[in-house]
Parts: C-alpha cells; structure tokens; sequence
C-alpha cells in the first residue's frame, strides 16, 4: 500500500480505523473468558455469533497502519469462531441457534482476506485461514443449493462463495455449481430490478401479484454478492445485467444515501442505511463504477450515511439512535467494517459528484406491481404509498410491515426523511439479531387509523387489500386510498364494512392530506407520526402530541392524534394557499 491514497480514500480509511479501533475495545481478551475473542456489545445481553465477519477489516487495518493490536484482534476472532463451528465445515450463527446458513458469510469474508493478504500474513496463520475457508466452502457446496430451504440472500451468497472456492482452488466443479446458481438468482429479478425470494417459496406470488422483496437485504446481501460471483466468473453479460437491474434499484435510494425500505418484507431489520445483520453494498458500488460512474456516486451516499450514523468509532442503527439514548448494536459495525474494507481493496479513485434518481426535480410517480407500491416525485419531495400484501411466517409475531395505502415514506431534499414507517408492532422475532429499546416511549412511525377493540388494535395500515389509486396533473399528484382495519393477528377486517379514506395531494410546495371514515367515530383515530425537526403539521383540526421513537429506521418522531368525529385535512410543508 505504497500508492499515495486520495481524499476519498483517506476518509474511507479514517472511518474503518475508527469502526476497528471500537472494535478492539469491545473484543473480549481474557483468554479465561468462555467467549474470549468475541465481542461484548452495549445493547444487546448475548454475544452475536457472526463477529468472525470482522476478521477481514481487522487484518485490512493491519496493513494499513502496520498495529499488530489489529492482527491480533483477527486471531482473537479465530479462537471465537471455533467455539461455534461444527466438524463439517459449518457455522452456526450464535450460541442460542443452530442455524448454520451463514456459514456463506463466513465463508466469503475468509476469501476476501485471504485474496488480499494471505500471502503476507504469517505461514500458520494464512495456513489456518486457508483449512477453514475450504472446510466452510465445502459445507456450502453440499448443502447451500438449489432445494436449500433458505431465503434468496443464501443462495446469493453461496453463489459467491462456489466462484471464490473455485478460483482460489482451481475448482470447476465448484465454479459449475456458482453459474448454475447464478442463473437461478439472476431469474428472480422483476422488470424494475428487484430481486424476488426474500420468503419462501422464491417464486410465489399473492392474489394481487406482490412476491417476497425487502430492499435492505437486496441491496446490502444479494446484490453484492452476486457482483462478487460475476466478477470472479468473468461473466460480462451477467455483470451488465446488474448493472441495469441496480440502477432501476437506486430509485429506492434517498439523498442522504438511506434507503427506503419502509414496505420491505423483513423491514423489521431495517437500519435505514440497509438491514442489521449485513455487510453492506458499498463494496459493490465501488466495483460497478468501474462501469458506470453512477455506482461511485451511489457509493459515496453510502458512505456519507455510514458515518453519519457513527459516533465514537460505532455505526448505530440509525440517524437518531445515540440523541435519543439507544446504544449502538456491535453487530452493525463488524459487518459493515467488512463491506467497506472490500471498497477500499477494490481502489477507489476521485470522481466528479453525479446526480442520482433521488436528486431530480419532477412531478412523476411510478408504480410497483411486484410491491403493490407507488414512489411519487413532486418537485423536493419523494414519498412511498404501500399496499403491499405480502406475509412471510414471522406476520402473527408481529413483523407486520406497512400496507394499507399508507404514506409510509416522505422524504424532503431539505429536511430529509419527514415520514419514515416500518412495522406496526416491534417484537424481536430473531431474538439474536435484534436489539431492545431502552428508556423511550417506542411505537410504529406508520401513519394509519386506528382503533381498540377488546384489547386488540385495529389499524388501515395492515390492510392488505386497500386500494389505492395515483392521477397525476399538471401541478400535483393525487393518491386515493380505500382502506380496512385489520389486526397483526389476522388479516382480515374485524369489521368490513368500516372504510377509511385517504387522499394524498403532492406538489412542489408541500403535501396536503385529508382523512375520513364513512362512519365518523370519536373513539377512531388517525396518528400521524412525523420525525422531529422536519416539518410541523398545519391544521385547523384538534389533536394531541406526544414524544416517540422507534428502533426500526431510527427516528425519534412527534406522534399527532386526531379523532375522526369528522373529516381533517393536513398539510405538511406548505398550505393550500401556496
């Protein structure tokens, strides 16, 4: 690492340093510690089993400034690993699951070590390193197939992880076994570049036509990894492919670089910059913008949300994590240390700062079958309108995510996310990859009506079969919505024939909402949930205000209440004398 590194290079570097400083400060170094050499982390009461992730980025650092506290951290993370692998090569995700599919993950960051730096490393380490690298790969090979009863992000990830097997082992039964995977995810791929499969079976499709898609586990796992597999196959087409494919993608990609994922299927992981328990995408941005230029641009959005949401050396989950007393996650930091140690072993170079969909001023919307989803454009404005109807196993648990015709994104160019919604209920349906609220009042971002029925919540939110309607005209566009109430519980409407309309005005100057029921009841609400210092509601209609926050997306948020006696209109941003 001779070359003189460039700015960008230099403050990608600086933020990797900071991530693996913090995480030498939480690794476990007693040697008499059962979990010697993993990592404590500040919310969450157990050790995470994926820490080994972090063995890459500690040895990047390594050679970076030539600090043996980072090659010893690395070693610290192999005596870690081996308490959670098995005789056949696998690893099990943490101490309280046997779920052994992440062993990819392992796996691909095991290669990317060893492709940039097993030569330099000490013989018995890159020895070592090697053995566990081919054992992992193997377990992958025979049991990560086709048939493999996984969500599309493992078969992804196994795809990579037979293309580095293969080239790192003059392999082609291994390289055979990639492009056959290859071609299996590249055909889970809509016409608007999202990849189908977050849910099983890959294929399936609800009454309406929505298929399982979470844009954070798209574009933080599956995507990245199926650049790596192209890139190591040499496989062009496939690489100009997902070059189309994630470029229709960054119409989800707001300007702060955060994503919005407030409809995504397992959008109960969301961190807003991506998902919780992966790496990350800047890595495969880097490598497409060798291609076109776009890629480095999308990369430097990452990268500025990335450190945005860093605060003394730990990426928090979100924006507002650390203001509103929510201590960082250790698992965000040693997973995305890993993707951003691949961009900086990729090259980086200077590049002229570019437009992205999310930066253009128009008045448009487009619609999203797959997703039962509408973005809309209105000059600074950028919003989602969901209906999504899709439910994976996790739904009665709780991992209920926005329908119901909902607003569940508005973002500003100049306030940034102004509506952020996720789930209706917070429950830690993977109790190890989830963390806890603490101290805050902690409910949904969701904008719906509501009500309570014997203890059980109703809300329009969890409607999936709302319908929603989008015109457009020379100064506005226009969202209608006819919505049920529904429970977490059960999808179908407690009373049929109670019906909430809404309508979404969107111009340049502001966003005009108006929201009624056909029976007008003082004891149903709408609740409209707006992120702190962004934009104040304008009403004549009475309501009441309280302080919330929620964990998922990582926004603290005023919470505005109104009784639906009768009809109400908003306005956000601007009246209707503007």
């Amino acid at each position: 690492m001779t070359k003189q590194p460039s700015t960008q290079t230099d403050k990608y570097r600086e933020l990797l340093l900071s991530w693996c400083e913090y995480l030498l400060k939480m690794q476990i170094t007693r040697e008499d510690d059962e979990y010697f050499g993993g990592f404590r982390c500040e919310s969450c009461e157990h050790i995470h089993g994926r820490a080994d992730n972090a063995i890459f980025p500690l040895v990047y650092t390594y050679f970076l400034t030539d600090d043996e506290r980072f090659l010893d951290g690395a070693k610290r993370l192999l005596s870690f690993r081996r308490l959670l692998t098995h005789e056949d090569g696998s690893v099990q995700n943490d101490f309280g699951s046997q779920w052994k599919g992440i062993t990819v993950f392992s796996a691909i960051n095991l290669y990317k070590t060893l492709k940039h730096f097993g030569k330099k490393l000490p013989a018995d380490l890159h020895r070592e390193l090697e053995n566990i690298f081919a054992a992992s790969a193997c377990w992958v090979h025979e049991n990560v197939k086709l048939g493999f009863k996984a969500n599309i992000n493992y078969y992804c990830a196994a795809c990579a992880v037979n293309a580095m097997y293969g080239e790192y082992f003059n392999s082609p039964k291994y390289t055979s076994q990639a492009r056959e995977l290859l071609a299996y995810c590249m055909g889970n791929f809509t016409a608007d570049g999202l990849i189908t499969g977050e849910g099983q079976p890959h294929d399936f499709h609800t009454e309406k036509g929505c298929a399982p898609i979470d844009i954070g586990y798209d574009i933080e796992e599956s995507l990245p990894c199926l650049t790596d597999a192209a890139v190591i196959l040499g496989d062009k087409d496939v690489l100009s492919k997902l070059c189309v494919y994630i470029r229709k993608a960054l119409d989800f990609m707001l300007l702060d670089g955060g994503w919005d994922n407030s409809f995504g299927v397992r959008n109960n992981k969301w961190t807003y910059y991506g998902s919780r328990t992966s790496d990350g995408c800047i890595g495969a941005f880097t490598e497409l913008g060798r291609i076109e230029p776009v890629f480095f641009e999308a990369a430097e959005r990452t990268f500025e949300i990335l450190r945005a949401c860093t605060s003394d050396g730990a990426l928090y989950g979100g924006p507002q994590y650390k203001e509103n007393g929510q201590p960082p996650c250790v698992h965000h930091t040693f997973c995305h240390a890993a993707a951003l140690a691949d961009a900086l072993c990729r090259g980086l170079s200077e590049h002229e700062r570019i437009s992205l969909p999310c930066d253009s001023d128009r008045l448009d919307f487009k619609y999203y079958p797959e997703l039962d989803t509408y973005k809309i454009y209105a000059g600074p404005w950028t919003a989602a309108v969901t209906a999504y109807d899709y439910s994976t196993y996790t739904y009665p648990r709780g991992a209920a995510h926005a329908s119901g015709g909902a607003l569940s994104m508005l973002y500003h160019r100049g306030m940034g996310a102004v509506i952020a919604g996720s789930v209706y209920e917070y429950k830690p349906t993977e109790i190890y990859n989830m963390q806890l609220p603490q101290n805050v009042e902690h409910r949904t971002l969701i904008p719906r009506c509501e009500y309570e029925k014997n203890g059980i919540k109703y809300a329009t939110c969890l409607d999936g079969g709302a319908k929603v309607n989008v015109t457009k005209d020379a100064d506005s566009v226009c969202v209608s919505v006819r919505a049920k109430f529904c429970s977490v519980e059960e999808k179908r409407a407690e009373d049929p024939d109670l019906i909430a309309g809404f309508e979404y005005i969107f111009s340049p100057n502001g966003v005009k909402m108006t929201v009624q029921i056909n029976r007008p009841d003082a004891e149903i609400y709408f609740v409209l949930p707006v992120i702190k210092d962004t934009a104040t509601p304008v009403t004549d209609s009475k309501y009441i205000c309280r302080d919330i926050f929620f964990l998922v997306g990582g926004f603290a948020a005023k919470e505005y209440t109104f009784s639906l006696d009768k009809k109400i209109t908003i306005y956000l941003g601007g009246t209707d004398n503007e």
